[in-house]
């Protein structure tokens, strides 16, 4: 009889903390489609100034004449008139510094008082082929200093440009860039270059090949073969034409959620469309980390400046992001760091268990994500509350990044960054 009071008593509990919390999107896949893009925020600004800059690197010279357009590291910066914060915003997973949900966080800080830098992701082609030492992303230190060391060009540019006045120095990320927020700020506490004041991470994943298997996946098991994923894509297509003008055709993660979103679909269909705009990453990656290395894995040839492209992703096939990590990125780091690596080995470096120690007694380091956020297993949100602690909460729901421009997730996020005050109760 006890024992059934004390279960009863932490379910009334745990039903009033949920209760408290009123996102409305209870699905996970309805929230990572419809909400990861939509600001649910009161007094956030339509749009806000921002201005686009480049920068010529090293690597900015090499670029294949095929992908010209790439050439030099690209982001952008929301300036306020006067001496103000300064906050870095680390895209997801293969997004641009212009992506819709990095756009919305930049907003978001500007009306806050934020001066904004917004950051392309590691798995993007502008930031693999300007930026990447290695130009094969995946192992998070490598990718993390390739970070710091732009970042910092980004700063200095926009220092000497527009003479911008700077008290403190901030960081955030989602998804991935949540990922990477940790480790850069693991390797600041190492270089002082920025002395974060405060570092706050949205989402993010833990284990690199997890979360990356899971989305694969998605994919993989709701279809029977991959001629099937040809059917999809065809279908995303006629659903584009209808809903976006031909001079703004472009196919992302991005605009196959928006276009969606008004549709009810099953879990099955959101699974697949979920899986589908990641994959989207992952074969971009496959071919530009092929061509830049010439690892001729995929296509024998090299494309000329007006080669027909067809021939080069008919290649690929759907490649997902586990063939990225075989085919290439194993086979890079085996000859880099030795016979001796196993791939078990490599996957370690993606995961954000090797910072456990120092995340651990970072006291400037928030993490947040949620319940049924289904890149996480059962191990890594028990990571995040174990390492993080009170520095730490897991919401009821919101899916993957579904929820993080909703007001109650927004007001915790400013809170900490404006006071340094973080409230992980609902």
């Amino acid at each position: 009889m006890r024992r059934y009071l004390k279960f009863v008593f932490i379910f009334l509990m745990s039903a009033t903390l949920y209760a408290a919390y009123d996102f409305p999107m209870k699905n996970p896949y309805v929230a990572t489609i419809i909400g990861s893009s939509k600001i649910m925020t009161a007094g956030v600004p339509e749009s806000v100034p921002v201005k686009e800059y480049k920068i010529e690197l090293g690597r900015s010279k090499k670029i294949p004449e095929n992908l010209w357009y790439e050439r030099g590291f690209k982001f952008s910066l929301s300036k306020q008139k006067g001496k103000a914060p300064l906050i870095y915003v680390l895209s997801g997973t293969g997004s641009a510094y212009n992506s819709v949900r990095t756009q919305n966080f930049q907003k978001i800080f500007y009306e806050a008082g934020y001066h904004v830098l917004t950051v392309t992701s590691v798995f993007n082609s502008n930031f693999v082929l300007n930026v990447s030492n290695s130009q094969v992303p995946g192992v998070l230190i490598q990718d993390g200093l390739d970070l710091y060391n732009v970042m910092g060009d980004m700063l200095s540019k926009v220092k000497k440009e527009d003479n911008l006045q700077i008290t403190d120095i901030y960081l955030m990320g989602y998804s991935m860039g949540a990922t990477h927020s940790a480790v850069l700020s693991y390797l600041d506490s190492l270089g002082k270059d920025f002395n974060f004041k405060r570092v706050y991470m949205v989402n993010p994943s833990i284990n690199l090949y997890y979360s990356a298997k899971v989305l694969d996946d998605m994919l993989d098991k709701n279809i029977e073969n991959k001629a099937q994923i040809g059917e999809v894509v065809d279908e995303v297509i006629d659903e584009v034409k209808k809903n976006i003008s031909p001079t703004d055709l472009e196919i992302t993660e991005e605009s196959i959620y928006s276009i969606f979103e008004k549709h009810e679909l099953s879990n099955k269909k959101m699974q697949i469309l979920i899986g589908l705009a990641f994959n989207l990453t992952s074969i971009d990656l496959n071919y530009i980390v092929d061509q830049i290395n010439g690892t001729h894995v995929y296509s024998k040839t090299v494309p000329g400046k007006f080669s027909r492209m067809y021939p080069y992703f008919e290649a690929i096939n759907f490649a997902d992001f586990s063939d990225y990590l075989e085919k290439l990125a194993y086979p890079y780091y085996l000859k880099i760091l030795g016979g001796d690596l196993t791939f078990n080995d490599m996957v370690k470096y993606g995961n954000l268990r090797i910072l456990r120690e120092y995340l651990k007694n970072e006291k400037k380091i928030v993490a947040v994500t949620n319940e049924d956020d289904f890149i996480l297993s059962p191990k890594d949100k028990a990571f995040i509350t174990d390492t993080f602690l009170e520095r730490s909460l897991i919401y009821p729901y919101g899916g993957h990044c579904g929820n993080m421009f909703y007001q109650t997730n927004v007001d915790k996020m400013l809170e900490f960054l404006n006071k340094g005050v973080f409230n992980n109760e609902l």
